[in-house]
């Protein structure tokens, strides 16, 4: 090993015997108490990402439709974390259930913008019962492949609810490109992440060589499933601030008024997360710099 690269060498679990599914990553090479360390803490991009959007949005207007959306943003940080830092099939049901919660809270905030309240009462409860009973269906069952197309068909309906939304409720140029260019960056940041893990499968073993070779902290780039959280916690989040910039602008189009206006995506390059503001109607000075 060359200078400031130490070997990959697998430990014991402090936490027993795994008894779920294995990914392409050695265990226990950092410490016992943690079974995958990087698919572990690269956990913590949901959790600052979800943490973030809260507090920008109760800085800007209190949704509170959004906040939770943030908030069960960053409970899959958390899920996530605890089931790769034990690989135990209790905490694999944690992590799956809570990427089902988060979903269900997005599919929310989506489905009840055209809503009445007694309608998005009704949605509200539908989906609650729906996320309940198949989390409890799917911990007796651990049916992988149903989970997968169950969790794939949500992220899809908030997909399209998203884009027919902007092609027949916003009405100003501006506010539509904003949009499908958040749209955009979400859509392939999240897919990237997918497309990144499934890469994790297929070349597992030239990966896991190429990491005894070159040692760490160089092979940690080759922990894909790492990149997969990253990568998906980015996707979420532009698609949490597309649904909060649509929920605003549908209850007055006006207040996106190019003249004098009353919300604003702030979102200075592509290398900055995007974050909604809120300002008075007169004497306006809109922050961009943030």
């Amino acid at each position: 090993m060359g200078f400031l690269s130490w070997s990959y060498v697998e430990g014991e679990s402090a936490w027993g015997d795994v008894d779920s599914k294995f990914f392409c990553e050695m265990n226990c090479y950092v410490t016992s108490y943690i079974v995958e360390f990087i698919n572990t803490i690269s956990n913590l991009m949901y959790i600052y990402l979800g943490v973030k959007g809260i507090l920008n949005t109760k800085r800007n207007g209190n949704d509170s439709v959004i906040v939770l959306g943030y908030a069960l943003l960053a409970f899959v940080g958390v899920g996530s974390a605890t089931y790769h830092t034990n690989i135990k099939y209790w905490a694999q049901i944690v992590d799956e259930a809570s990427m089902l919660y988060a979903t269900v809270g997005i599919l929310f905030a989506a489905f009840s913008i055209t809503l009445g309240e007694k309608s998005r009462f009704l949605l509200g409860n539908v989906l609650f019962c729906f996320v309940i009973s198949a989390s409890i269906v799917h911990g007796y069952l651990n049916h992988t492949d149903m989970f997968q197309l169950l969790f794939a068909a949500m992220v899809v309906a908030v997909f399209c609810q998203c884009v027919w939304l902007v092609l027949t409720r916003v009405e100003h140029p501006h506010v539509a490109r904003e949009m499908r260019w958040l749209g955009i960056y979400g859509a392939v940041t999240f897919v990237s992440g997918y497309a990144i893990w499934n890469l994790d499968f297929a070349f597992c073993a030239e990966l896991r060589a190429f990491r005894d070779a070159v040692g760490m902290p160089l092979g940690f780039v080759t922990e894909l499933h790492g990149w997969w959280h990253i990568l998906t916690g980015l996707g979420v989040y532009y698609f949490i601030v597309v649904i909060e910039y649509l929920r605003l602008y549908t209850s007055d189009p006006k207040l996106a008024d190019q003249t004098n206006p009353h919300i604003v995506l702030s979102w200075t390059s592509a290398l900055h997360l995007p974050y909604m503001q809120i300002f008075p109607r007169m004497d306006m000075k809109v922050d961009r710099s943030r």
